[in-house]
């Protein structure tokens, strides 16, 4: 059945290979995650895949619907009177809004096929349960007004997606509903993808993403194997992993003989210059991810079903594995940074496309780079499932593929239990509408199956080769069949499972093996889990949200006593639910190198702390700049060797004229260039030409300096 599959996405590739060349294709590949803003101080997280979670083994509660009553992807009869209205938000309404558009070129913000797929799903959601949905884009920090609001009693909507990172923030302020109650309506095959699994015994969270692979999956160089002749059958035909995979023999032992065959063809080959190691390498990659990978490859996880079992038998087993190949030298780091034990970033994958290296585990996002640059050598990237353990079966629901999750969505507390459910089965019916619509398909699974091709080729991997692409895209399918989320990083746990492992493996602070080192420090994970367990099982709002600190540049004549300076009129602080705060309640230190007896700027000078009402507490550190008072020589302003131009009509007062200048100093060589003043008297910006505009700095000890530019204000 699933040859027959293949064959009807290769015709597929066909089509969309040739609608791209011919130029006849719009948004050939569908990209319907929402983008996450960079305003703010929210993290900017690359775009993500999610796995389909897998039900925990909790009793699912009651449906609070007759057996019988409509699913929301049946038809039903369609409810009458005025819509209820669903507020949606997000902090990135542009992809998410399929009416919104852009304030400068009044065009529409998402894709066009997208914007139709949600235009169409926005009219089923009307049509079967009478509801329109109002997208909303948070005014702040998401993390922050997700909190007020539910604190004011007036939560700023429905519906809340949270970008990917910020839900063990959210989840911790305990201002999300349980979702328990509402299982019912994600148990069929087109929803149950969005349901996520228990956190601390409930549902709190959804996705909207169908998701194809690991964040990091297994890819390899099938060019650069097929030169080892170990690797060939009695015909002289190269076993590639895909096939070991599809035969069923893909496990650990024979990843292990394979990297060891690899290893000695290519023990004397220089690697290409520029990369980690002088000889190519069999597997280089970031141990983290191959760890994490092993572990679900076994049965394993750093959080699942049942809590946290980054110490069970299955998990354990899977980091042993990866030390194993660490020290047989089959698998190697691209190196650490400072820390000793911390793998750089990303550098295995770009080895891995500069041909260093046959195996790594790549960045989902990095994958069409690395697979362009082995093109352009004639070479082709194959991707398959992170090998099995031993005692599995290829069907053993233990073998699983490890995926970090992406945005999620929760309903916030404050929406009563009426609207909760009516937007759940919205929210339910709107993703399985869109994508039906977006795939032209019948069912979720199909637009999965029919996407996935799109999906490889959108990582610029070959699926039309002749002698691979069944099996590159079998395998990739398979991938799809196996995920299962990995919440770790969602609850904050990834980051003390990424220390304790790099340290076993590279025996830092003790550590010398994953086994004893996991077990020794069980309390990091469990301190996080029972501040959350305990944070969740209260009624309470919690406030976690640091007040935001600000500071300004604080200038004094030299010989002033730091002790003597009330710091409280450098700092301003504000807190999201406490209000303004009092910065005379602040502590404040001077660094060690700041010299109030010698002019000069001294940067990160000062720091203020301040804590709100609920012990949060945010910083700030300023710049302190000394000067000498009984200076009377004039500070110099040095300009540009290349002035930039001025665009005809221009209004001047919008000019920064610190882009013309390279530096303007005092005697001691302290900045001044925040003092720049213009005569404008010469300079028209309606007319095209050359002018003089004189620059004036001041010194703090008030003697001033100038300097003639000339502007040329540009005809086009």
């Amino acid at each position: 059945m699933r040859k027959k599959k293949i064959g009807a996405l290769l015709m597929s590739a066909c089509m969309v290979t040739s609608l791209a060349a011919c130029g006849g294709g719009d948004d050939v590949t569908p990209t319907p995650t929402p983008v996450p803003s960079t305003g703010g101080s929210e993290a900017t997280p690359a775009p993500t895949d999610a796995a389909e979670p897998t039900q925990g083994s909790e009793t699912t509660p009651e449906p609070t619907q007759e057996a019988n009553d409509p699913t929301p992807t049946e038809a039903a009869t369609a409810p009458t009177g005025d819509a209820v209205v669903i507020r949606y938000g997000t902090h990135w309404v542009n992809d998410l809004d399929p009416n919104y558009v852009d304030e400068v070129t009044g065009e529409y913000t998402m894709g066009e096929s997208q914007r139709q797929a949600a235009l169409a799903a926005l009219a089923e959601v009307k049509s079967q349960l009478n509801v329109e949905f109002e997208f909303i884009q948070y005014s702040a920090d998401t993390r922050e007004e997700l909190m007020t609001s539910v604190l004011a009693g007036n939560p700023v909507c429905d519906l809340a997606l949270i970008w990917g990172g910020a839900e063990g923030t959210v989840l911790a302020q305990n201002v999300l509903q349980q979702l328990d109650d509402y299982a019912y309506i994600f148990e069929d095959e087109d929803t149950s993808w969005m349901f996520y699994d228990k956190l601390y015994g409930h549902n709190y969270l959804m996705s909207n993403v169908i998701r194809y692979k690991q964040r990091w999956p297994l890819i390899f160089n099938l060019t650069m194997i097929e030169k080892v002749d170990s690797l060939k059958d009695e015909n002289g035909n190269t076993i590639t992993p895909m096939d070991h995979y599809l035969n069923g023999t893909w496990t650990w032992s024979t990843f292990t003989d394979y990297l060891t065959k690899i290893q000695a063809y290519y023990a004397n080959t220089a690697a290409p210059d520029g990369t980690t190691y002088d000889t190519i390498q069999a597997y280089e990659t970031d141990h983290r991810f191959a760890g994490l990978s092993a572990m679900y490859a076994a049965g394993g996880a750093i959080y699942g079903n049942s809590g946290l079992e980054p110490d069970s038998a299955e998990s354990i087993k899977g980091v042993q594995y990866v030390e194993e190949l660490f020290e047989k030298k089959l698998l190697v780091d691209p190196g650490v940074y400072d820390d000793g034990y911390t793998p750089r970033w990303t550098t295995a994958a770009d080895d891995f496309g500069k041909g260093a290296t046959v195996f790594t585990d790549c960045p989902d996002w990095w994958i069409g780079g690395v697979a362009t640059s082995a093109s352009d050598r004639g070479e082709v990237v194959g991707i398959v499932p992170w090998p099995r353990e031993d005692s599995l079966s290829i069907d053993d629901p233990e073998y699983s593929q490890a995926i970090t999750l992406g945005d999620s969505v929760g309903v916030l507390k404050g929406v009563d239990p009426e609207k909760t459910e009516l937007a759940l089965k919205a929210y339910a019916l709107y993703w399985v509408s869109y994508y039906k619509a977006l795939g032209g398909v019948d069912s979720v699974a199909a637009y999965k199956e029919q996407n996935a091709i799109q999906e490889l080729n959108s990582m610029n991997i070959d699926v039309l080769n002749e002698k691979y692409g069944e099996q590159i895209i079998e395998c990739f399918l398979a991938i799809g069949d196996k995920l299962v989320n990995d919440y770790a990083d969602l609850l904050g746990l990834r980051v003390t499972w990424d220390d304790i492992i790099g340290k076993s493996m590279y025996g830092i602070d003790g550590m010398s093996s994953y086994d004893v080192a996991v077990q020794a420090n069980k309390n990091l994970f469990t301190n996080v889990t029972s501040n959350m367990e305990s944070i969740l099982a209260s009624n309470e709002i919690h406030d976690n949200q640091a007040p935001s600190v600000d500071g300004s540049t604080a200038v004094f004549a030299a010989g002033t006593d730091p002790a003597s300076v009330n710091w409280a009129e450098y700092f301003t602080a504000n807190d999201s639910v406490d209000g303004e705060l009092d910065m005379t309640k602040a502590e404040y230190k001077v660094s060690d190198g700041t010299d109030f007896t010698t002019p000069g700027s001294y940067g990160d000078a000062v720091e203020a702390k301040i804590s709100d009402a609920a012990g949060n507490t945010g910083s700030k550190k300023i710049r302190v700049v000394i000067y000498n008072p009984d200076n009377t020589t004039a500070p110099t302003i040095a300009a540009k060797a290349e002035l930039p131009s001025v665009k005809l009509d221009t209004d001047t007062s919008t000019i920064s004229w610190k882009d013309f200048i390279d530096s303007a100093t005092d005697v001691d060589g302290i900045d001044v260039s925040d003092t720049i003043t213009a005569d404008l008297s010469e300079l028209d910006t309606t007319t095209p030409g050359t002018y003089n505009v004189a620059l004036t700095v001041t010194d703090y000890a008030g003697n001033t300096g100038s300097a003639t530019i000339e502007v040329t204000v540009a005809a086009e």
